[in-house]
């Protein structure tokens, strides 16, 4: 279907999908997307992709949701590199495949738990800071009080570290990440401004873990369970309980919505609107204590 070595049609596809086969697919993936993100794309794709071949989605209905979407979008990606797009289109309308992140339940489930409540997500964030190593908690604590994921506020904190007169509008106290569009303006995840202090510079200058691998590897022999994911969620928590509103979080967390408002008439006022600076500086406050 117009790449070397993969006809849908052949029942031998498996073999034919060899090791050059998916270091070019590796290559054409880099062109748009992080290492973390070709990386699981592939993963998913090496697992699923007889699904094209056969038509059967059936392994996909047993996986959970978060794993299924990621499996759907490895597999519409391979589709499209392959030439069988169509293909690909059929066997999700067959399946009745969504790209949904779950069901009104589902969500329910998660803002209700106890094990991701507020409370127990900033639980969690004290007890892993006074576990681990200076350095490394001060990356929970730069990933909380600036609603970055995890790769983002690593790569936050280099240009903190190297590249500060650029990337730091004094004037405002702003990291200007759109500024740097191959690491925080991906196609699905992006990241274009993040509130500062001074405080929070300092936390960053601070930090000598040089990568997220290295932090997660350092948990894992020291049996910490790591859970960076809840620092993001902690900072858009606290801000929307300290009267931020959600068009404000959204836009500091990379995430333009489609409203009218907020696309044709939400001009928040960063420069002099302090509600943002006093809540981080409370959160700051209460993790550190």
């Amino acid at each position: 279907m117009g790449r070397k070595g993969f006809e849908p049609s052949t029942p031998a596809m498996s073999r034919q999908l060899d090791t050059d086969f998916w270091e070019q697919y590796r290559s054409y993936l880099a062109g748009s997307s992080n290492r973390h993100t070709t990386n699981d794309r592939i993963a998913y794709a090496k697992r699923f992709y007889p699904v094209l071949q056969s038509g059967n989605a059936s392994d996909l209905l047993s996986l959970t949701t978060d794993k299924r979407v990621h499996a759907m979008k490895s597999l519409a990606v391979l589709s499209k590199y392959l030439g069988c797009y169509d293909k690909w289109t059929s066997i999700r309308h067959n399946y009745q495949l969504k790209w949904s992140n779950g069901d009104s339940l589902d969500v329910f489930s998660k803002i209700f738990t106890d094990k991701q409540n507020y409370n127990s997500m900033v639980d969690w964030l004290k007890n892993s800071i006074n576990r681990l190593p200076t350095s490394h908690a001060k990356v929970l604590i730069y990933c909380t009080l600036t609603g970055l994921r995890a790769d983002e506020a690593f790569k936050s904190i280099r240009l903190i570290q190297n590249q500060k007169l650029n990337y730091l509008n004094e004037k405002l106290m702003i990291l200007e990440h759109f500024k740097y569009p191959s690491d925080f303006l991906r196609r699905t995840k992006k990241a274009y401004i993040s509130i500062v202090t001074n405080d929070i510079l300092k936390i960053a200058a601070g930090v000598d873990c040089c990568s997220y691998n290295s932090l997660n590897m350092y948990c894992k022999r020291n049996k910490l369970d790591v859970r960076m994911s809840y620092c993001r969620k902690i900072f858009a928590t606290h801000l929307r309980i300290s009267g931020v509103e959600q068009e404000t979080i959204d836009f500091l967390q990379g995430r333009v919505p489609r409203t009218v408002f907020a696309r044709h008439y939400f001009r928040p006022d960063f420069k002099n609107d302090k509600r943002i600076i006093s809540a981080l500086s409370k959160l700051y406050n209460m993790i550190k204590n």
